[in-house]
């Protein structure tokens, strides 16, 4: 499964918001008894879901059908969702910096009156980035700040706001987005990103309370599945019993087997598609050099064997066989 970028914002409302719950009600609360700010600076870690949040502000501020909460489902929730309503406006460096004319680009727009609600809201990630050549883009920015429109509001998401210019801060109301729980990431990845509850629970352990931190280690983690599970088809082509012996030996957990042996099917398919010329259907880019050499090889059972020797493998560890015995049955009935 690839990673998923794990701060894109999720068609939340504020009142479904799975985290950051005490954000969303304080949010709401403003909201609704007309004391929403003018400016907001949304400060903590990568993937904690400051976007999503601000993406379901975006959706109560302009929802016709909820006022105040959004519905997530109407033609206005599902268009901001999407980046399409012309009154929510998302910008973010495309480098390593905020140029001026960006930022220019920003102001102009916030001068403008909203074209369908009474209220424009403007996205601005990573806003530090417009202080890293020099402080001409943020004190423009600054500008507009001390002296703001009064039907827009800017919505800044910050990783790092140490990096802000303090005055920029101080026009801001600042808002402390906290690492998730444990759980709330474990929830999360199988929820959104759908990961297996075994897999979440033991990426959410050390994830340090990030989407980010936890997909990154998801990713690893696969890379490696995928990385095995070629060594392993490489070692048969070879005829390396030894080596496919130490590989069956090597793996402990029946989870981690499990793993392993779904991702040799899936090698299997990639070789199967280039046996059969029909590169259009590889699914594993990333892996396609190696598997054109194993397709090339002409070293490897059948893809109907491999799967068949996949499907039996992992029927015999859900059974609770033993791991290592099985993987072992499994590896030397390619090399044969």
């Amino acid at each position: 499964m690839a990673a998923v970028e794990p701060d894109k914002p999720k068609r939340w409302t504020l009142a479904s918001l799975p985290y950051q719950r005490g954000i969303a009600t304080a949010l709401a609360r403003a909201l609704q008894t007309g004391r929403l700010a003018h400016a907001y600076l949304f400060a903590g870690p990568r993937g904690v879901g400051k976007e999503a949040v601000a993406y379901a502000l975006a959706a109560a501020a302009l929802c016709p059908e909820q006022p105040g909460e959004g519905c997530g489902v109407c033609n206005t929730c599902r268009r901001l969702f999407a980046d399409v309503h012309p009154d929510v406006r998302r910008y973010e460096a495309t480098g390593a910096h905020f140029d001026l004319d960006l930022v220019r680009e920003i102001l102009a727009e916030a001068g403008r009156p909203p074209s369908e609600g009474r209220r424009k809201l403007l996205l601005v990630v990573e806003p530090e980035k417009m202080t890293y050549r020099s402080d001409a883009p943020a004190n423009a920015f600054l500008k507009t700040l001390e002296e703001p429109p009064g039907n827009a509001t800017f919505l800044l998401v910050s990783h790092d706001p140490r990096q802000l210019l303090p005055t920029v801060v101080s026009r801001c109301v600042a808002v402390h987005f906290p690492r998730l729980t444990t759980a709330e990431v474990t929830e999360a990845l199988v929820r959104d990103f759908g990961r297996e509850a075994a897999e979440a629970a033991e990426l959410a352990a050390w994830a340090e309370g990030t989407l980010t931190e936890a997909s990154a280690a998801g990713a690893a983690a696969e890379a490696a599945r995928y990385e095995s599970a070629l060594a392993v088809m490489e070692a048969v082509v070879r005829g390396g019993v030894v080596e496919a012996l130490e590989a069956a030996q090597a793996t402990r957990q029946r989870e981690e087997a499990l793993a392993l042996v779904a991702a040799c099917a899936e090698v299997a398919h990639e070789v199967a598609a280039l046996q059969a010329g029909t590169p259009e259907a590889l699914r594993l880019p990333a892996w396609e050099g190696r598997c054109r050499e194993l397709a090339a090889s002409g070293g490897l059972p059948s893809a109907e064997e491999l799967w068949a020797g996949c499907g039996k493998a992992a029927l015999a560890l859900r059974a609770n066989c033993n791991v290592a015995l099985t993987l072992e049955e499994l590896f030397l009935s390619w090399v044969s």
